[in-house]
């Protein structure tokens, strides 16, 4: 039998039973950007496959024991042990903040997994609090090798999503540099600034603002770290070579997890220049003035309106026992997440009821004011125009609705990351009369103010440098949905179209707000 276990962004996991062993195990399928062309999904699902297999050669009590490795249904899948306890940013949320003694002692069992890994050229890349489990024997277990490394290999997540989570990760991926061991030394940094401050080094209102602040601003001197405040600023050092080394950073942790005071001045580190658009240190996402950085690879992303879908259920992966799964979630593999006490919106909305009969007549006159349901979102149109609503899932075949903040953040950014990257967008919209397939360069990246907690836009041209479709993305407490506005006859006249999106995102923030 299959149970489901939590949500998170890297893939779907359930708890089976090997009936040939007798021993609870997770099961967890990776997921792959939908977005890939087929030469490249079997690319990637051979390399996370490689990537896999070789986290699963890792023997230590303080890294996930991973069983095996396949592939189902084009996905990698990875049968991992079961652990029983919680993660640490459900204890700290429960408990409230550590003392610094015993951040250090978590620190030293965490950057001893970290340092067998790195032994065996694999990279975590996404050390966070999420990913640290205590379990309820007393064992330390670092998780979610789903977007390791291998060294000198290229990674499965190098089609536009955002390598790792805001607030952990270090500045020089979020430059566009490759990183090495000494960037999951900042992200440990980061973690135990988490558990012992009770919140990142940086944590901004929004992903943007935390990723900006990251690569321009010095973290924010800890508060309650006592003995351990000069250790955690040495391990977030801007600047990989001002990081201790792993020895060093072990010496340091003792000292403080003993009670003893720390035997060397460690360096605060300095913000540094933040390279500009167009450097060879990989292209950069802007934010609020400012050029941050991010390890992004333009990619072709098929966006088409579209009639009445029919939702298919995912197929789940294969347990020991051959159960299948009546529901699937993705999460790390042992815990429960606990909802989010600000999300707002944890069942579907009628998108369709979000504009009224006398906005929609002022975007598209000849439609009718009820709109069409197209899965989750909602289309107004006539001949020549037309405007969509868009609820934009997490994951696919994932509701939109219901999600945590963490993953409505991540989707945001991952979005934002794709409209920077210059990514194009094949797209038609029968509905409208647009029946042949075209493909466009996104144009015009900009933030917008005043619509949801974050929002951008940004406009598809013609070869004549016409705007012929508008789009806007916001997000607004735990959901992130997607404006599209077309209007043939504004053909030529930017302003129009632009406004005709952003008064449509505006109205429906509005109506959303005063959803119960």
């Amino acid at each position: 039998m299959l149970k489901a276990l939590g949500q998170g962004g890297m893939g779907t996991v359930w708890l089976a039973h090997d009936e040939l062993l007798d021993r609870h195990v997770a099961i967890k399928e990776l997921l792959l950007p939908a977005s890939l062309a087929p030469a490249e999904r079997e690319e990637a699902l051979q390399r996370s496959i490689r990537e896999a297999m070789a986290a699963a050669q890792l023997r230590h009590p303080d890294i996930v024991k991973i069983h095996d490795v396949l592939a189902h249904n084009g996905m990698p899948t990875i049968v991992m042990e079961m652990l029983k306890g919680r993660d640490l940013k459900d204890a700290v949320a429960a408990e409230g903040s550590w003392a610094p003694e015993r951040v250090a002692a978590l620190g030293l069992r965490v950057l001893d997994a970290l340092s067998a890994a790195h032994a065996h050229g694999i990279q975590h890349r996404d050390v966070k609090p999420a990913n640290v489990f205590l379990t309820d024997d007393g064992r330390v277990v670092l998780t979610d090798f789903g977007i390791a490394r291998l060294e000198d290999q290229a990674t499965i997540t190098e089609s536009g999503l955002l390598i790792g989570s805001p607030g952990y990760i270090a500045p020089e991926r979020l430059r566009g540099e490759r990183g090495g061991p000494a960037s999951d030394l900042w992200s440990l940094g980061a973690t135990l600034y988490a558990a012992v401050e009770g919140q990142a080094p940086y944590a901004g209102t929004s992903p943007m603002a935390v990723l900006r602040d990251a690569l321009t601003l010095p973290p924010r001197p800890p508060q309650r770290a006592g003995r351990l405040g000069p250790v955690l600023m040495h391990l977030l050092a801007r600047e990989p070579g001002q990081r201790p080394d792993p020895r060093l950073a072990a010496h340091l942790l003792r000292q403080v997890a003993e009670g003893r005071q720390t035997t060397m001045p460690v360096p605060v580190p300095v913000p540094v220049p933040v390279p500009r658009k167009g450097s060879s240190r990989g292209p950069v996402l802007i934010g609020a003035g400012v050029l941050a950085a991010v390890a992004i690879v333009a990619t072709t992303v098929t966006l088409l309106p579209r009639s009445a879908p029919t939702t298919t259920p995912a197929t789940p992966a294969p347990t020991a026992a051959g159960a299948l799964p009546a529901t699937s979630a993705t999460s790390a593999p042992v815990r429960t997440p606990s909802a989010t006490p600000s999300a707002k919106f944890g069942v579907p909305v009628n998108v369709c009821k979000l504009m009224t009969p006398t906005q929609v007549r002022l975007l598209v006159p000849k439609s009718s004011p009820r709109g069409k349901r197209e899965d989750e979102g909602c289309a107004w149109t006539a001949h020549g125009n037309g405007v969509g609503v868009v609820p934009l899932r997490p994951v696919p075949l994932e509701s939109a609705w219901g999600r945590s903040m963490d993953e409505a953040s991540e989707k945001f950014v991952n979005q934002l990351n794709l409209a920077e990257s210059g990514s194009k967008i094949t797209w038609n919209w029968p509905d409208i009369d647009l029946k042949k397939t075209i493909t466009q360069e996104r144009k015009a990246y900009q933030e917008v103010n005043g619509i949801g907690d974050e929002a951008y836009s940004y406009e598809l041209v013609n070869p004549k440098g016409q705007v012929e479709r508008h789009d806007v993305i916001f997000r607004l407490s735990n959901v992130v949905m997607e404006i599209r506005y077309v209007d043939i006859s504004k053909v030529g006249d930017n302003e129009a179209m632009r406004k005709g999106a952003r008064d449509a995102a505006r109205w429906v923030v509005a109506a959303l707000g005063r959803q119960e």
